[in-house]
């Protein structure tokens, strides 16, 4: 059996897809792998993404110990608490649906690709290895979207989680100042009879010392969040573009595909098997078409009837009288010479 040439071309593209398939794999691990995550929110402790949804207002142990006066000086602490809670259910629903579309589209490339091996079993030649080599190729790039959108659903989780994980840590530093300021202030009122209030309006003052250095705290754990957050961005963008390329490369061995490259016929069989039906057809072209085939592609022969034949010269003897009709004009055969 001789066996099958690849072109250059050909594996480049096979070559191509796998390097971009480890790039995006290596993205998610990333991604899982919280790399994104600043340095400050990396020595936090995880909290649960149910801790997002988290109603605790801090403030409200100053109600409880009767210094209630003192919360609408100090509010703003508790104002980073209402901008990052948000609904855990709809983080988990989103991650959901792109954790699933990932299995489908992990499940379709495992089918292509064995379907591929199993219509080529009785194949050899290059008819063989071109199939099964297109097979192997699109199903790498059907992985390609998959990992791309489990990158996308552990991005979500994982943005949700260190979301939580900063709204624990804000409520733990707005209830440490709120235990700093009830003892000072409840010590201010017990003095406030014997020196006529002064004690109260020494101590606000303190209180709300205490308050902004809580909060100059606070806006470092957020700034480290925003920062963490364009980390994420930029890998999940990241994965994006290569997806893109992907795209691209699945639909140029799409085109070349379809347009009737000729295979070695080898041993296979007359009629060529149906390509999976469970294969999915790449549906975005290339931005840029190739300007011609690849430089080892064959050439067909051309067919006997459109070959260019070299005109023969008339004999000097008058060639007979032909009546020609106005639909249909005949053909000329020299005439031998006498």
């Amino acid at each position: 059996m001789t066996a099958a040439l690849t072109t250059p071309e050909e594996a480049s593209d096979a070559t191509r897809i796998t390097a971009l398939l480890a790039e995006l794999r290596a993205t998610g691990d990333a991604v899982g792998g919280r790399e994104w995550l600043s340095d400050e929110l990396a020595g936090e402790p995880a909290a649960p993404l149910g801790s997002l949804g988290s109603t605790e207002r801090p403030l409200s142990a100053l109600d409880g110990a009767g210094l209630g006066f003192l919360t609408p000086m100090i509010s703003f602490l508790e104002e980073p608490l209402d901008q990052l809670r948000g609904d855990p259910g709809a983080v988990s629903a989103g991650a959901g649906e792109f954790d699933s579309a990932a299995r489908d589209a992990t499940a379709v490339a495992a089918e292509y690709r064995s379907t591929a091996g199993a219509e080529t079993d009785g194949w050899s030649g290059r008819a063989s290895s071109d199939y099964l080599r297109k097979g192997t190729e699109l199903a790498d790039g059907v992985l390609s979207v998959a990992e791309t959108s489990l990158t996308a659903a552990k991005a979500l989780v994982g943005a949700g989680e260190v979301v939580a994980q900063v709204v624990e840590v804000v409520t733990g530093l707005v209830a440490k100042a709120v235990g700093q300021i009830g003892p000072i202030m409840t010590k201010a009122i017990a003095e406030a009879p014997a020196t006529f209030g002064q004690s109260i309006a020494l101590a606000i003052p303190e209180c709300v010392r205490i308050a902004v250095e809580c909060g100059v705290e606070i806006a470092g754990k957020l700034a480290a969040l925003l920062a963490s957050g364009e980390n994420l961005i930029k890998l999940v963008e990241g994965a994006l573009g290569v997806l893109k390329v992907v795209k691209e490369v699945m639909s140029f061995i799409g085109e070349q595909s379809q347009g009737g490259k000729p295979a070695d016929p080898g041993t296979a069989p007359a009629t060529a098997p149906a390509a999976p039906t469970a294969a999915p057809t790449p549906t975005t072209q290339p931005t840029t078409a190739p300007s011609s085939a690849p430089a080892t592609q064959p050439t067909t022969a051309p067919s006997p009837t459109t070959a260019t034949q070299p005109t023969p010269t008339p004999s000097p003897s008058p060639a007979p009288t032909t009546t020609t009709s106005p639909t249909t004009t005949p053909s000329r055969t020299p005439e031998e010479p006498a």
